[in-house]
């Protein structure tokens, strides 16, 4: 397992998903807007859209220092 996790593969497999998850979160925000607006009704899916815009981000940013840190082959 460990020797799987520190693959490339796993790496692009983190990349791929993170950009899931940034789609998806973009799509969440933009779906609570157009449909609750700026209202109280909203606040649970404009949180989880955030929320998975950030959990996107930090794979980026795995992946960022995954291939461009002092481990590199």
């Amino acid at each position: 397992m460990r020797q799987f996790v520190r693959s490339d593969g796993y790496a692009r497999a983190r990349l791929f998903s993170g950009t899931v998850m940034i789609v998806l979160g973009i799509v969440v925000v933009a779906r609570m807007f157009l449909g609750a607006g700026l209202d109280w009704h909203g606040i649970p899916g404009y949180v989880l859209g955030l929320a998975l815009i950030g959990l996107g981000v930090v794979r980026f940013r795995e992946y960022a220092a995954r291939t461009k840190g002092p481990t590199q082959r």
